[in-house]
């Protein structure tokens, strides 16, 4: 078995990035480029980054910026490849990788 790779990306959901959500972007390109093995985003309810700004779901106000969390693995040579332009796109502290086993 080759090995694998799991990355989780730190966002937020109202990041955007060459005009579009910063998600998409990423889901997009490695959902078609790339063909990861899988992908989930996860949208928190609530969350805080380094700049310790709390950001919560509230249903008094609609809030754009609640965190996403994008995680997805394949062959380590595959991820790495992708984490070129992914680490152009998203500060390096908020990408975080990992070896897996799968199966």
């Amino acid at each position: 078995m080759p090995e694998m790779t799991m990355v989780r990306i730190y966002a937020l959901e109202g990041e955007r990035k060459r005009h579009r959500s910063l998600a998409d972007e990423i889901f997009e390109r490695l959902h078609k480029e790339h063909r990861v093995k899988g992908i989930t985003q996860f949208r928190g309810i609530s969350g805080f980054g380094s700049h310790g700004v709390v950001h919560h779901a509230d249903l008094a106000r609609l809030n754009i910026h609640l965190p996403i969390v994008i995680e997805f693995f394949d062959q380590t040579e595959i991820v790495e490849e992708a984490l070129i332009w992914i680490r152009e796109l998203v500060d390096p502290d908020k990408i975080v990788t990992w070896k897996i086993a799968v199966g």
